[in-house]
């Protein structure tokens, strides 16, 4: 192995300009155009077309680097308030909705450059190429689904304030998730994800007999909770007075040994939404769908329900679509966990967040319709996304792994069990602060390899609770096959020499011919 990586990450000119280039195609928001932008000139003094050709493309890898150093600047400065311009955008969207916050962390996708005559040389030059074209989000796709994203979810969010007086009052941080909050979103851009926390009518905190707090946190299986209302909850018709009016709602979510039911909480939201669904306009001779018009384009909104999210699903005409994930969340201080011993403490660099959230998600294999209904999901989307701050490389590989995943069709692996993987590898490499500075190839490389192991093991257990094993209930026979799958792959990645045949693996068949008849031909 000490070998391998040697030559992997030798001082050659040709792997220094990979590795270059992955700087170059590395996460960047949106802003970083407008950076970029007053140095972009076009000079007409050039000669011929093809030096303008050349200079051309030298100023926008030198834009792209700049980007570059500034995303990781403000990142390593501090948290991801204000990186970049589509942030500002999240934020002023967040700010005009009536005393409601949009989290800052809004998804900031790459900026890179595909060129017409890659020079393919290595494995990390092979790797950066097929991730500019094949994985990285595109600028212009990813412009429109966010502006359309922004205008109608804004227009959705405020009609639902004015839809239920208790969202109106307690609705109070509408926040990213999933892949693009993670900036992980691979291929393309036509899925959103946002965390909509509900406020409470009680105290937070957990009391000094934890018995008396106004919501008792019950463990039940590794990951899930039941929330059993106080006294406090429970007097609310007494204690409210006018309040009450408004306050009634989460006292109907109670049942009658006043658990918290993630059913009737989950009702009341979907109700929130398909009442504001009904203020857009009626397609005129499509049933059920609204319109909105976003730039003067025409787009029919619909909802569908899975899980614990309701989703809007935007289409228009030429064939744009776009899901968003609406999830109601509510959020505890940082002080109630972890929730008993089984639990991990949150890391040190992963502590600087004051809440945590449970979704309305239930829990698979309960004992009865109890355990079913008043089971809540945790989520610490939040802790988990520091554990990928300021990691150099890692997103870069993690996205590598939801290719190969999806080229040799893992269908059953989700992409929370890859980041998983990752974290683990994390707190073990946390000793090892350049670790993820190694090169794509390297750190692809030995995660495939971790990859299989944990395949082969049948195991790859919750980062927050050892106990719950997250690819359980996926057959071993099949995850035996994923894993032989995955180890034709192994002998390459540990000869340079075979570099090309990766591609192989990491694209579809159809993906592998058009690229290897243009590039590669092998």
């Amino acid at each position: 192995m000490s070998q391998n990586r040697n030559r992997t990450d030798s001082n050659d000119s040709d792997d220094d300009s990979s590795v270059s280039n992955w700087a170059v195609a590395g996460l960047v928001g949106l802003a970083g155009l407008a950076i970029g932008a007053g140095a972009y000139y076009i000079s007409s003094s050039s000669s011929s077309q093809a030096e303008e050709q050349k200079k051309k493309e030298e100023r926008e890898r030198a834009e792209a680097r700049q980007r570059e150093q500034a995303r990781q600047e403000a990142e390593y400065q501090g948290g991801y308030s204000g990186w970049n311009l589509l942030t500002n955008v999240a934020c002023a969207v967040g700010s005009a909705i009536m005393g409601s916050q949009m989290s800052a962390a809004a998804p900031a996708e790459p900026v890179v450059v595909v060129p017409d005559n890659p020079v393919i040389t290595n494995m990390n030059a092979l790797l950066h190429d097929i991730y500019v074209r094949y994985i990285a989000l595109k600028d212009k796709e990813f412009e429109e689904h966010y502006n359309v994203f922004k205008t109608i979810f804004y227009r959705l969010h405020e009609e639902m304030k004015v839809a239920d007086k208790y969202y109106n009052r307690y609705s109070s941080t509408v926040q990213f998730a999933g892949s693009h909050y993670d900036r992980l979103r691979i291929n393309k851009p036509d899925e959103f994800d946002m965390d909509i926390i509900i406020g409470l009518p009680v105290n937070l905190k957990e009391a000094p007999n934890p018995a008396n707090s106004d919501i008792v946190l019950e463990p039940k299986a590794p990951g899930f909770i039941q929330l059993k209302a106080g006294t406090q909850f429970q007097n609310l018709p007494k204690r409210d007075g006018a309040d009450w009016v408004i306050n009634r709602t989460a006292h109907e979510w109670l049942d009658e040994r006043n658990y918290l039911l993630r059913s009737k909480f989950t009702d009341w939201f979907k109700s929130v939404v398909n009442k504001a669904m009904n203020s857009f306009p009626a397609h005129s001779s499509l049933a059920g769908r609204r319109v909105m018009n976003v730039d003067g384009i025409p787009y029919t909104l619909r909802l569908s329900s899975s899980g614990p999210a309701i989703t809007l699903i935007i289409e228009n005409s030429r064939g744009f679509r776009l899901d968003v994930d609406l999830v109601p969340a509510l959020k505890f201080p940082k002080e109630r966990w972890p929730i008993c011993r089984p639990y991990r403490k949150v890391p040190d660099n992963c502590n600087h967040h004051d809440i945590f959230m449970v979704v309305p998600k239930p829990m698979k294999g309960g004992l009865n319709r109890y355990d079913t209904d008043r089971s809540w999901r945790i989520a610490m989307h939040l802790q988990e996304r520091d554990i990928m701050h300021a990691s150099e490389n890692m997103r870069q590989a993690i996205r590598l792994i939801k290719k190969l995943r999806d080229s040799q069709g893992l269908n059953k692996i989700a992409s929370y069990y890859i980041k998983t993987i990752f974290y683990h590898e994390a707190m073990a490499r946390q000793y090892e602060p350049h670790f993820w500075r190694n090169s794509p190839s390297y750190l692809f490389n030995i995660m495939v390899k971790r990859f299989i192991e944990h395949l082969e093991s049948g195991e790859i257990a919750y980062f927050w609770n050892k106990e719950n094993n997250l690819i359980g209930h996926i057959e071993r026979s099949t995850l035996t096959g994923y894993a032989n799958k995955l180890k034709k792959l192994v002998p390459i990645l540990d000869d340079p020499s075979k570099y090309k045949q990766a591609a192989r693996y990491l694209l579809t068949e159809s993906q592998f011919k058009e690229y290897n008849g243009k590039f590669l031909h092998i």
